[in-house]
């Protein structure tokens, strides 16, 4: 048996939340049968159907009860209400016509976080429906998302074709019963992790006018006491700044301290925009070019230990995670100890087994990684 197969055979078929894990990801998957669903191919029709305790049959202005629900179920959408920790609610609302224009030819997904005022969840997701033979079937797989204030929705307009949904009815809807599968992986960030200021993060006035005045003390000729050399390059720094900011700084310049002469700090291997990047970082907590380069903010940030730089790295890759890349994605986790990448590419593999395991790439993780192997094995089994 192969790999991925062997990886589908550990499916979970039941519902349940697995909080039982060493690394702070959390996962819950569950199964719905949705009733009375409406599989249509074209708009709503009442059935006709006459009622003996009525003198109409049943019809647009006088709707039997199965057509009511029906009809609600078409322009609201089946809604499923569930809670994670720290009472985070959230809904799955399954739209059998589509929510917006361009699916109104096919059944849509909303995942919707109902608040998420003063949390961050990093959240990988998976769609699928259940075939009367017990196969999952139209599965989706999100890439890694992040959920705040900001964004608090994930819509997947096009779940099913819905004459797919109509041809296939007997074995993926019978009696108008389409059971939805939905799992997801997830971790709230810790403070550490929040400490890093995003693009999209909102920054009231009094601390964007902080931040600004840091970035003029970086850019500004004055006071600086240390000098960064990358080369022939040089960027002029205040040892405060760094030491405070980078314990790896703090122990070079701990001795140095009381000195009122230069302090020269000379950095190999690395950039010169990346050190720059970094600079920028330690005196904002942002860090503006970070998609044109976060494999080596990653590894600069792993070297001076910078956790919230490597958060913000580890996210900008999560933007281009996809079955081609995660292998890669994986071994560079390895490589600069980036736990949050690490555990949500184990997940995507487990998630894409059946892709993933035909890319070149994979062959070089099974040998080099039989630890990172045992673990997508031990996701497969809820043993993780």
């Amino acid at each position: 048996m192969s790999l991925e197969d062997s990886l589908d055979s550990f499916s979970s078929n039941g519902s349940g939340v697995d909080s039982n894990n060493n690394n702070g990801v959390k996962r819950v998957h569950f199964m719905r049968t949705l009733e009375n669903f409406p599989i249509l191919n074209g708009p709503f029709r009442a059935c006709g159907i006459s009622n003996p305790y009525r003198s109409n049959s049943c019809s647009g202005y006088n709707l039997c009860h199965s057509c009511s629900e029906k009809k609600l179920i078409m322009e609201n959408g089946h809604i499923s209400k569930f809670h994670m920790d720290f009472g985070v609610g959230y809904s799955l609302i399954v739209y059998p016509n589509g929510k917006l224009g361009e699916s109104k030819d096919h059944v849509s997904i909303l995942l919707q976080f109902d608040e998420l005022a003063y949390l961050k969840i990093i959240a990988l997701c998976k769609f699928s429906i259940l075939s009367v033979n017990g196969k999952e079937e139209y599965k989706s797989v999100t890439g890694v998302e992040k959920f705040d204030a900001n964004k608090k929705s994930y819509y997947l307009q096009r779940f099913i074709d819905r004459r797919d949904l109509f041809q296939r009815q007997s074995i993926l809807s019978p009696g108008n019963r389409l059971t939805v599968c939905f799992e997801i992986f997830y971790v709230f960030c810790d403070d550490v992790n929040t400490s890093a200021v995003l693009k999209t993060t909102y920054i009231k006035e009094p601390l964007n006018v902080f931040l600004n005045d840091m970035s003029g003390i970086l850019n500004s000729s004055e006071f600086y006491d240390c000098t960064i050399k990358i080369g022939d390059a040089k960027i002029d720094v205040h040892k405060c700044i760094l030491a405070c900011r980078s314990e790896v700084f703090h122990e070079m310049l701990k001795d140095k301290s009381s000195q009122h002469e230069l302090v020269t700090i000379e950095i190999e291997n690395f950039t010169t925009d990346a050190v720059k990047e970094m600079v920028n970082y330690l005196y904002t907590g942002r860090s503006p070019k970070i998609d044109e380069m976060p494999f080596q903010m990653l590894d600069i940030a792993q070297k001076y230990k910078l956790e919230g730089l490597k958060t913000i790295a580890t996210e900008s890759l999560f933007k281009n995670l996809n079955v081609e890349n995660v292998c890669e994605y994986l071994e560079i986790s390895e490589l600069c100890s980036a736990e949050i990448l690490r555990e949500f590419c184990i997940r995507y593999i487990y998630l894409n087994a059946r892709e993933v395991t035909r890319n070149e790439k994979w062959i070089a993780i099974v040998n080099s990684y039989p630890l990172l192997i045992d673990r997508i094995f031990k996701i497969a089994v809820n043993a993780d």
